[in-house]
């Protein structure tokens, strides 16, 4: 008899993430991530990944920075890539237990969207203000609606991975600002797991309204992979913070 097991965000997933990843040319994320902060760091910056899932990010962005501390909600993403060796520390990004400081703290691949209501969204902030160098920087990026509304269907599928079958199911509510994916994985033994990620994609300016109740403010906003200013029209936005000064912010 099949054994449905409902896990948390990441930790079942973990076995097939590899497979549902390998087309993200983490390369050339890391090499626009790099070209994008360099001017506001340091030569050797003390650098933080919030949300650094299988460190496959981490392996690359470490050409160019290599101090590097990694940290993730999920113990089992974290710990999916053993061959890779980095500082590792299991945290919710909320909720930072870090007593140093960092040049550069940064997220990826809209970790940040998991952030489900404007009070957990003002909490990191504020935990990363705690942790961040006077002139440090923090960058992270955020879908957009716009992605949903254009991507939703083509993020249904289905594959095996060494033997593990599953299925991906996107849904997208326009009215609650919500997109959930669903995954389905059935294991060879039998058991089949379910986890359901569920995604806040607040309209484009509430980010900077929620960053303004801060002691942050922001350089600069892209369209992600771009260095064009983004909009509310955008697929994605890529947002670089800093901290303000108490004499203005030059």
């Amino acid at each position: 008899m099949e054994k449905k097991i409902i896990s948390k965000p990441y930790d079942s997933l973990s076995v097939i993430y590899d497979h549902l990843m390998k087309n993200v040319r983490y390369d050339f994320w890391a090499e626009y991530i790099h070209i994008m902060v360099k001017d506001y760091i340091p030569k050797r910056p003390k650098v933080l990944e919030l949300a650094a899932g299988n460190l496959r990010f981490a392996k690359r962005i470490k050409k160019h920075f290599k101090s590097i501390v990694v940290s993730d909600l999920s113990y089992n993403m974290l710990h999916s890539s053993r061959g890779i060796k980095f500082p590792r520390v299991c945290c919710d990004m909320t909720a930072l237990p870090f007593k140093r400081e960092f040049d550069l703290v940064l997220s990826s691949f809209d970790s940040v969207n998991y952030l489900t209501s404007k009070a957990k969204l003002l909490q990191l902030f504020k935990e990363v203000e705690k942790i961040l160098k006077e002139d440090g920087i923090f960058t992270f990026d955020v879908v957009l609606e716009n992605n949903c509304l254009t991507y939703e269907k083509f993020a249904n599928r289905k594959g095996n991975y060494h033997g593990v079958n599953f299925e991906q199911i996107s849904k997208y509510d326009k009215e609650k600002r919500f997109h959930k994916n669903i995954f389905n994985i059935f294991l060879p033994t039998g058991e089949s797991l379910t986890e359901v990620h569920k995604q806040k994609i607040f309209p484009f300016f509430t980010y900077f309204e929620v960053i303004a109740k801060t002691n942050l403010y922001v350089v600069d906003c892209f369209k992600t992979f771009t260095f064009e200013k983004a909009d509310q029209d955008s697929d994605r936005a890529q947002f670089i913070l800093k901290r303000k000064h108490k004499h203005g912010n030059i």
